[in-house]
C-alpha cells in the first residue's frame, strides 16, 4: 500500500490509464468511420436521413439533379439554335417576298409591252390587208407564198370574202403544193371565223 502512495507510482499508473483510454477511444472511432476513410483517408459521404431535412444526402438524387441540369442546358442550347433558325427563315422569307414583288412588276411590264406589240401588229396587219386587196390577186398570192401560214391567215381574215377568194384561186394556179396550201389556209380561215363567231356570242 505504501507503494501506491508513492507519487512516482501514482504518476505511472495515471499515464498508463491515459494511454489505455486514448487507445480505446481511437479504435472505437475508427470502427465507426466508412471504409474509404479508414483506407484512404478520404471523406466519402454516406446517405443520411437523420437530422434536419436540409442535411439529407442521397447520391441517387444528386445524380438525377445533375442529369436534369444537363438536360436543361441542352434544351436551352436547342432553343437558342431554333430562335436563330427562325430569325434566319424570317429574313429569307422577307427577301423572297421582295423578289416576288419585283418579278410581278416585271411581269406586269412585260404584259403591257406584249399588249402594245399586239396592238401594233393589228395595225400593221390591217395596212397589209388593204395593200394586198388593192394588188393583183396573183401578185398578192406570190408574196403571201413566202409568208408564214399564221400571218397569211391573219391577213386574209382582215380582207373581204371576194378578195380572199381571188387570192386563194391564185394560190391554186401555182401548182399542186400551193393548191394544198390554199386548202389548209381555207380550213384555218374557217376555224378562225368559227372561233370569232363563238367569242362574239
Amino acid at each position: 500500500m505504501k507503494m501506491l502512495k508513492s507519487p512516482v507510482v501514482a504518476a505511472m499508473l495515471g499515464g498508463l490509464l491515459f494511454l489505455l483510454t486514448s487507445a480505446f477511444l481511437t479504435t472505437q472511432g475508427l470502427a465507426r468511420l466508412p471504409q474509404a476513410v479508414v483506407e484512404h483517408g478520404e471523406e466519402a459521404p454516406e446517405p443520411s436521413i437523420n437530422g434536419p431535412s436540409w442535411t439529407f444526402f442521397n447520391p441517387e438524387m444528386e445524380q438525377i439533379v445533375g442529369e436534369l441540369k444537363s438536360e436543361r442546358d441542352t434544351v436551352a442550347i436547342k432553343e437558342k439554335q431554333l430562335a436563330e433558325l427562325a430569325a434566319r427563315l424570317r429574313a429569307e422569307r422577307a427577301e423572297l417576298d421582295e423578289e416576288l414583288k419585283k418579278m410581278k412588276a416585271i411581269q406586269a411590264k412585260v404584259d403591257r409591252d406584249v399588249m402594245r406589240i399586239k396592238d401594233d401588229e393589228a395595225g400593221n396587219l390591217k395596212k397589209l390587208a388593204k395593200m394586198y386587196a388593192i394588188m393583183d390577186p396573183a401578185g398578192a398570192a406570190k408574196i403571201m407564198r413566202e409568208l408564214d401560214d399564221v400571218v397569211v391567215v391573219k391577213i386574209l381574215t382582215l380582207m373581204k370574202e371576194p378578195e380572199v377568194a381571188l387570192v386563194l384561186e391564185s394560190f391554186a394556179r401555182m401548182g399542186d403544193p400551193e393548191t394544198k396550201r390554199a386548202a389548209q389556209l381555207s380550213e384555218s380561215l374557217r376555224a378562225a371565223a368559227s372561233a370569232k363567231s363563238s367569242a362574239n356570242k
